[in-house]
Order: structure tokens, then sequence, then C-alpha cells
């Protein structure tokens, strides 16, 4: 597995490029903890799987892991390019409404920066 980092507007973006599973998930999981590391305000991540060929329970796992990590701290994830069978294991693991799915950058990147406002109650 591959990752290429890139940042947008202060947008962390990963573009993952192979298979995403054990042991290689140990790779994202460092490479993203040694990001967050430098990030003061909440994280705002995007994972782009385009270029993911498979990925099994360990990958989602580090996902799910990355998610606890930077929820208590206000921050979101994205996914975009999702294939049909990441995007399987996602709701299977009912994880759709965790993990944003957006067509494309722009529009993870747009989203994440516009988070909808809740109504005054």
């Amino acid at each position: 597995m591959a990752i290429t980092q890139l940042e947008r507007d202060g947008v962390i973006i990963f573009k993952l490029d192979g298979r995403i599973i054990a042991p290689d998930v140990q790779e994202l999981s460092d490479t993203v903890q040694n990001t967050l590391v430098r990030i003061d305000d909440p994280p705002k991540l995007v994972f782009d799987f385009k270029d993911v060929t498979g990925m099994d329970s360990s990958g989602l796992g580090a996902l799910m892991r990355i998610y606890a990590d930077i929820q208590p701290r206000g921050g979101s994830i994205a996914v975009i390019n999702v294939n049909k069978h990441v995007k399987n294991l996602i709701v299977m693991a009912r994880l759709i409404t965790v993990f944003r799915n957006f067509e494309n950058e722009d529009e993870a990147v747009w989203a994440l920066l516009n988070p909808p406002v809740d109504p005054p109650q």
C-alpha cells in the first residue's frame, strides 16, 4: 500500500493506493497519527480510495480507530472514490453515517469546511 498526503485549505487528503489489509494498515495508522500530532484545529480528513484494489476488516478497523481519535477533537472524515467492495464493507459495518461519502475531492473539501449548522432549539 502507498499513501500520498496533500493539504487543501486545512483539509488533509490521504490518497491511498493498493490493498488496505493487515499488516499494511499499521502504515496507514502511523501516517495519520504523525499528521494529527501537528494539527491543533479539529482535524478534517479525506481518504481517497480511487486506487484502492481491496480492503479487509483490519483496514476498516484502522479507519474506525482514526475516527475514534479525531471525533473527541471535533474532527470529521470524508471518503471519496469508494469502489463497490469498500462501500459494501462500510455499509455492512453500519459506518455509512460515520464516513461521509462524496463523489470527488472538491465536494468533500467544501463539505468539511462548511459543516451543516444545527437549527437553534
